[in-house]
């Protein structure tokens, strides 16, 4: 399925990075409930971090019983939040494909709609949680079989991110078991259309973010020290003591959940990136003309990453979604070899007026022109 899968150079990886942070949330509309999964995620990273934080506060404080108790909390809501992640992205997924098709649905309707497929959900969340673990075991072996074992684990991580982008949309348009799903996702690759060929395998984003923010999170770590440095001036309390340094532990704690909050958000927003990005690329595939016509070209544009006035996009009305099928109808039966006149007489004839035919024929004739 990904013979042809390779990474692209990081500075490829953060032009698109940048074309989808800038594009994603406009290309689908102003739904304010498509970002609310997103909202949900980053509010559980914040719980988490915080709760990490005010037990590393209680471990410098010797808080025996309170550091420990906090920390096995945020151990089990780091656990949770991958069950919780991946049921919020498939919410996300579901109100994403109902935009597209022009629907206009709650996140409480999404939320509902995926409840059916908790047990596919729950099986990918777990294997994401044992793929975190063969990340956490890369380079732990050397050798020859060390590095063997190295490329086969970063292989199967990278394949796994990606087939698993592909299997959130399938599973929630889809509503099928996991192995009919998988043979269909695999067939993909052999129907792509000309127009997206060398989409099917991009890897947009990969480690980019943390790639960039490592320099940031050095500088502002020392800066920390510094500061816990010139505080040790004034105050033994916090001081503590490593190779013979002496600082106080408080500004690198504080920057540290700093840059560790400002690291996670801005994960979970390319995880949500994501999430609509395979989305827009799995309906295009499957279910094109379930697409409201209207934005199938600039959709085309965002697949490949190309330049577009996304911003015109806005919301589709009933009327425009009756134009827009009408229109629909009427290129389908020009290909079946059917005049325009012929098909104009059968509508009239079937009670549509004249004014939403001859809308809707002009917008059919502007399909065949592109």
């Amino acid at each position: 399925m990904f013979e042809k899968f390779s990474k692209k150079p990081f500075k490829e990886r953060l032009k698109d990075t940048g074309f989808l942070i800038k594009n994603s949330f406009t290309i689908i509309g102003k739904d304010k409930d498509i970002k609310t999964p997103l909202i949900h995620m980053i509010v559980l990273s914040v719980i988490i971090l915080t709760i990490i934080l005010f037990a590393s506060v209680a471990f410098f404080l010797d808080l025996e019983i309170i550091w420990t108790l906090l920390i096995a909390i945020a151990i089990f809501l780091i656990v949770f939040r991958f069950f919780y992640d991946v049921r919020q992205k498939a919410d996300q997924s579901w109100i994403v494909y109902n935009t597209l098709i022009g629907k206009d649905i709650s996140y409480k309707d999404s939320h509902d709609h995926t409840s059916s497929e908790k047990r596919t959900l729950t099986f990918i969340a777990i294997v994401n949680i044992l793929m975190k673990y063969a990340g956490s075991q890369r380079n732990k072996k050397k050798g020859i079989m060390g590095i063997l074992i190295n490329l086969f684990l970063a292989a199967l991580i990278e394949v796994w991110d990606l087939l698993s982008h592909y299997m959130l949309p399938a599973v929630v348009i889809e509503q099928r078991p996991l192995k009919e799903l998988i043979p269909q996702i695999k067939s993909l690759r052999n129907n792509v259309p000309a127009t997206l060929a060398g989409v099917f395998g991009i890897d947009f984003v990969g480690d980019i973010v943390g790639s960039l923010l490592i320099p940031v999170y050095f500088i502002f770590l020392l800066l920390s020290v510094l500061a816990g440095y010139l505080i040790s001036l004034f105050t033994e309390f916090t001081i503590i003591t490593i190779f013979g340094f002496s600082f106080s532990w408080i500004p690198i704690v504080a920057m540290m959940y700093i840059i560790l909050l400002f690291g996670s958000i801005l994960g979970k927003i390319v995880e949500s990136i994501k999430v609509i990005y395979f989305t827009i690329f799995y309906t295009s595939l499957t279910r094109p003309m379930s697409i409201s016509p209207s934005m199938r070209d600039n959709l085309t544009n965002y697949l490949l990453m190309k330049e577009s006035d996304f911003t015109t996009f806005s919301r589709s009305t009933p009327h425009s979604r009756y134009i827009d099928q009408l229109a629909d109808y009427i290129s389908q039966y020009k290909h079946s070899g059917y005049s325009e006149n012929q098909i104009i007489q059968f509508l009239i004839s079937k009670g549509y007026p004249q004014k939403d035919i001859n809308e809707a024929s002009r917008k059919a004739n502007n399909y065949q022109r592109r």
